[in-house]
């Protein structure tokens, strides 16, 4: 097995401690920190990953309802949550923390210890996924109560794993608004979900005129992924577009990462309604 760390945490949106990092997940008056977290496990060896859950009403108290739930991506990308247990990929029969229930004061923060304890034997390798979900029911500004539920999605990948991304397919197209945008068809074959980061770089000619950047585009273990790319300004007439992805979850190598080969996207769509010259509008 390749040397790794003895875990990865991927913190998604959020980077440091506060009322004003939690917003980025907040819901209602409450907030959760990481919003994501991704950890590679061996085995029979137990670990523990710690998640904060903030009130960030400073006026009124809150009770926070915790409970477990399967989780998956669908094809845009997006959570998608079901009951804990039925999915072949669960955790949440090795997922364990104390109390159900957390009072926070206004303004107040707590930690909540999540103990995980991957089985040995496993049934497979590869990932395996669990949704913390934190669900409280609060008063809105009309005075009807409303429920509010956020969530940390686990990604845990265990054993001998493999992340195979691909892009099967490109296209030029545009967005619901009518802006322009550039859409791919991702691909993953692995058992470990591709997490990938990279430039789509647009030439006109010899010349660059854009060059856009990819973050954090997950496409999940045996599953496809497609995304929709806007762009930041209109193409050129014959645009050349380049994509350069890489894979940072790629736990079958040394560094952990791996580079995908540069992709050509298919400019042949029709793009009369996206294409202008260079240096004009409409």
């Amino acid at each position: 097995m390749p040397a790794r760390l003895p875990f990865r945490s991927f913190l998604a949106a959020v980077l440091a401690a506060g009322s004003a990092a939690f917003l980025a997940q907040a819901e209602g008056r409450i907030g959760l920190q990481p919003a994501s977290v991704e950890l590679e496990l061996d085995p029979g060896e137990p670990m523990r990953q710690v998640v904060t859950i903030a009130n960030l009403d400073p006026a009124h108290p809150v009770s926070v309802s915790l409970a477990l739930a399967d989780w998956a991506y669908d094809e845009d990308g997006a959570p998608v949550f079901t009951p804990a247990g039925e999915s072949d990929s669960s955790a949440a029969s090795w997922t364990r923390y104390r109390a159900p229930t957390v009072s926070l004061a206004p303004g107040q923060s707590k930690q909540v210890v999540i103990n995980l304890s991957t089985p040995e034997p496993l049934v497979r390798t590869g990932d395996y996924r669990v949704a913390l979900l934190a669900s409280s029911v609060m008063k809105d500004e009309a005075g009807h109560w409303q429920k509010h539920r956020i969530a940390s999605l686990f990604s845990l990948t265990a054993g001998k794993a493999r992340s195979y991304p691909k892009i099967m397919a490109s296209r030029l197209t545009v967005t619901a608004s009518g802006d322009p945008a550039i859409g791919l068809d991702l691909a993953n074959t692995g058992n470990a979900h591709a997490r990938l980061d990279g430039v789509i770089e647009i030439r006109s000619g010899t010349e660059i005129v854009l060059a856009q950047d990819l973050k954090d585009v997950i496409v999940p273990d045996k599953g496809t992924r497609n995304l929709i790319v806007p762009l930041d300004q209109p193409l050129p007439a014959d645009p050349e577009i380049e994509i350069r992805l890489l894979n940072r979850f790629a736990p079958q190598t040394k560094r952990g990462e791996k580079a995908l080969p540069p992709y050509k996207v298919k400019t042949e769509t029709e793009v009369a309604d996206l294409a202008i010259p260079v240096g004009g509008q409409d």
